[in-house]
């Protein structure tokens, strides 16, 4: 197990880490979606369906605020905590291409 926990998961870890990057690119993507086309069908909804309405509604100031509102999440998650992370693990380890 000390090796597993030493070595192979140490160097491992900055590729860990790039798919956890995607998978939450492709999740974030995937729950707006979502709450584009349910939110639509039960009326109420999160993020997706406040920028569906707007759209509707023709409420274009709306429609850009809940955009850059994703966006600035998107960043946030992106800068603060993937950012985190990797300046405390792989950079630290000098692993960084």
């Amino acid at each position: 197990m000390s090796y597993v926990a030493r070595i192979l998961i140490p160097a491992a870890f900055q590729s860990i880490l790039t798919g956890l990057k995607i998978g939450w690119a492709f999740a974030w993507r995937t729950l707006i979606a979502a709450e584009l086309v349910f939110g639509v069908s039960s009326g109420s909804g999160g993020l997706g369906w406040f920028i569906y309405e707007n759209k509707n509604q023709l409420e274009i100031p709306s429609v850009f605020a809940g955009l850059l509102t994703v966006i600035v999440i998107g960043l946030l998650v992106e800068n603060v905590i993937f950012r985190v992370i990797e300046a405390r693990t792989v950079r630290k380890w000098g692993m960084q291409n």
